[in-house]
């Protein structure tokens, strides 16, 4: 377990490259930081293949779509450099793959579409790098979507499905979200057990105390 919390430690740390020294100064909000950028940086590696997975399955707009909104997701955290900060780096990354499920949603058939489970990621990430308050937003808005999804479903489910075969989507679209859920629960332990993802600045503090000052306690005591 010790060996797989450093693992996770070290590729969150990887992320400090392209954070500004202002954000790395506050470690609650750079532990958020780290977790934005391992996310964009799994958006986009996945959005290429996911790209070629919809061109077998017949269906080359779903993979335009795709590359567009994973190369948004991977370039948000740029924006923790602006002004604006990581509220706008969280809002770019969950809006973006938030408009991405809509239009699947809208081509493959409402709320019975293969990637609709997906908007549960938009406040569980939301959640994660924003708190509670921006976690609620974002699932008060997904649920609205749903509904609105859900009401427009028989002219939905009118329309002719693009998918050559939809058993493969269904089969990818649900491993696909297990990992990235599993991704996201590691993240939330990570901010809940100080062990996992401890900032830089907790780890100098523990340094700071030698071996032998627990027994000098004990003898002085």
């Amino acid at each position: 377990m010790v060996e797989s919390a450093g693992f996770l430690d070290n590729c969150l740390r990887t992320a400090d490259r392209v954070l500004p020294d202002a954000l790395q100064a506050r470690p609650h909000d750079l532990q958020a930081a780290r977790q934005l950028t391992a996310l964009a940086a799994i958006a986009g590696i996945c959005a290429p293949l996911l790209c070629v997975m919809y061109h077998f399955l017949g269906f080359d707009a779903a993979g335009v779509a795709v590359l567009l909104a994973g190369s948004v997701m991977f370039v948000s955290p740029l924006c923790m450099r602006s002004a604006a900060g990581l509220p706008v780096a969280r809002d770019l990354f969950v809006g973006a793959l938030y408009l991405l499920k809509i239009w699947l949603a809208l081509r493959l058939g409402g709320v019975a579409a293969p990637t609709t489970p997906w908007f549960l990621l938009c406040p569980l990430v939301a959640m994660l790098v924003g708190g509670p308050r921006a976690g609620l937003a974002w699932s008060g808005l997904v649920a609205l979507t749903v509904l609105a999804i859900f009401i427009a479903g028989d002219r939905l489910e009118a329309i002719a499905h693009p998918v050559a075969s939809p058993r493969i989507l269904d089969l990818v679209s649900l491993l696909g979200l297990f990992a990235i859920a599993t991704i996201i629960g590691l993240f939330f332990r990570a901010n809940a057990n100080p062990a996992l993802g401890a900032d830089s600045v907790h780890g100098a503090a523990g340094a700071g105390a030698t071996p032998s000052s627990a027994p000098l306690e004990r003898q002085s005591s």
